[in-house]
């Protein structure tokens, strides 16, 4: 039967696996490893801020347009029935006549310069 045995980093002399000493020099072959610590907290604590605050931002905002549409609404008017009394009929309005007058000027890099204006009239009846 072949006996495992492990190689020390100090003085590279074999000792016993389940040795926690080397036989030879005494280096103490666990202390050489790191610390074992768990990262997980930080790590949540670092992945959970940016979604907080961005839930805290959403739920700010979403209350602050449901507070505006609560104060753009009117109150409510009690409901009554609507009567209409010698109501005249809807008379028109007449023509609209919107103009519109647009003035340019395009210029180029050697100094030549063009400049104009349009208009523009609509007539909405």
């Amino acid at each position: 039967m072949t006996e495992i045995s492990r190689i020390c980093p100090q003085c590279g002399k074999s000792f016993p696996m389940e040795a926690r000493h080397c036989s030879h020099c005494g280096h103490d072959r666990e202390a050489a490893l790191p610390a074992l610590q768990s990262n997980l907290p930080a790590l949540v604590g670092k992945a959970t801020a940016p979604l907080l605050a961005g839930a805290a931002s959403l739920a700010l905002g979403l209350g602050w347009k449901l507070l505006q549409g609560m104060l753009s609404r009117p109150a409510k008017p009690e409901q009554q029935p609507i009567q209409v009394r010698n109501a005249a009929p809807l008379q028109p309005r007449g023509r609209m006549t919107i103009r519109i007058t647009t003035a340019w000027a395009v210029g180029d890099s050697s100094g030549n310069w063009r400049e104009g204006h349009s208009e523009q009239t609509i007539e909405i009846e």
